[in-house]
């Protein structure tokens, strides 16, 4: 199924914004857009529900809050690559208690949204699904009966209305309570080499990836230059990838970008992610728009903080100079205009304009 024409999907997501069952979240965000990601995917990722802090407010499954943190660390962990899976919800919408926080979503409210749970794994077929706490895996039972439970059979692989179900813990602070990080990237190493024996060909819409690392290519950037807007990190990260499979061939990370409104974003680089990842950065606001990300005055000088962080290769780093002089120093609206001229972007707003639709959220392909 093509991503810029998955015509189904679009009924699909039209009718989970249309829909008023509960009463509670009638008038809320529904969370089911292309960020869920590759419609033939083979693996299926559950979760509860959308997060206030998290897919609620980025409108990204599983990203923006710290349970969607911890599940990016954990593929990142297994070398899922996020562009090659389906991430969803067992509940489309925010359940908020009385005083706006999170809530568990209620019986009728997971049967309501049944439904649509099983249109999409009807319309993505993966050969795996795997649930991501107690509220998902129970919500499978209003599709297809089966008898097991979070405790008992975590880490197992079922069989399950004709696919495999391999339930595990919630990515959430609370259930690393119950299972800790490292018994949950075990759980993720399980579920990648139980995905190697169900492989098809591959996907060749994201090219071969060799995984340098984000981390390690922001901490480059900075050692290059003191400070970046927010916007301009995003989009210079983007032309890196893009440069690489026009280079090399191949991408540099197995990092998530999708097409938004000002163009590429890249689920690595939020920037709560990039703060504790590099504790020399700092931000402040300059506009309701516009973040600075910088150096911290002591560091201004340090370059690679002592080798904390992997060092490149000797053709990366020529790359990213390349990007850097080229567009290093640009204006946003001037980089902004480069990428909607790259090749991906001119395929994502070619594909808008002749089918008609709105393609924000959509996985960027590096397609040649």
């Amino acid at each position: 199924m093509d991503l810029f024409n998955g015509n189904e999907f679009n009924i699909l997501s039209e009718n989970v914004q249309n829909c008023v069952l509960c009463p509670r979240m009638c008038n809320v965000q529904k969370i089911l857009n292309r960020s869920a990601g590759f419609l033939n995917a083979e693996l299926m990722f559950i979760g509860e529900a959308p997060g206030r802090l998290g897919a609620d407010s980025s409108g990204i499954p599983f990203h923006g809050d710290k349970a969607g943190h911890n599940f990016e660390e954990l593929l990142e962990f297994a070398n899922i690559n996020r562009s090659n899976i389906f991430v969803t919800n067992a509940v489309l919408c925010n359940p908020r208690d009385e005083n706006g926080n999170n809530s568990t979503p209620t019986k009728t409210e997971i049967q309501n949204c049944s439904k649509f749970l099983e249109e999409q794994i009807k319309l993505v077929n993966p050969k795996i699904v795997v649930t991501l706490g107690g509220v998902a895996l129970e919500s499978l039972n209003y599709i297809s009966k089966h008898d097991l439970t979070l405790r008992d059979s975590v880490r197992t692989a079922n069989k399950w209305f004709d696919r495999l179900l391999i339930p595990l813990y919630h990515p959430g602070q609370r259930a690393m309570i119950h299972r800790s990080m490292a018994n949950q990237r075990s759980d993720y190493q399980f579920i990648a080499d139980t995905a190697k024996n169900f492989t098809k060909k591959k996907n060749k819409s994201y090219g071969t990836i060799v995984n340098v690392g984000v981390v390690a290519i922001i901490n480059y950037l900075f050692e290059k230059k003191d400070s970046f807007t927010y916007f301009a990190l995003h989009k210079l990260f983007y032309l890196i990838e893009y440069k690489s499979v026009l280079k090399f061939g191949f991408r540099l990370t197995n990092s998530y970008i999708v097409r938004q409104k000002d163009g590429p974003y890249c689920t690595e680089l939020h920037i709560l992610k990039i703060k504790k990842a590099l504790s020399y950065l700092d931000s402040k606001v300059l506009s309701a728009s516009n973040i600075l990300i910088y150096k911290n005055a002591s560091d201004l000088f340090s370059g690679n903080l002592n080798g904390e962080y992997p060092e490149l290769d000797k053709d990366v780093k020529a790359l990213i100079d390349e990007i850097l002089l080229e567009h290093g120093n640009k204006s946003n609206a001037a980089l902004k205009r480069t990428v909607y001229f790259s090749r991906p972007m001119r395929n994502i707003l070619a594909a808008e304009r002749d089918n008609n639709i709105n393609l924000y959220n959509t996985p960027i392909s590096f397609t040649l």
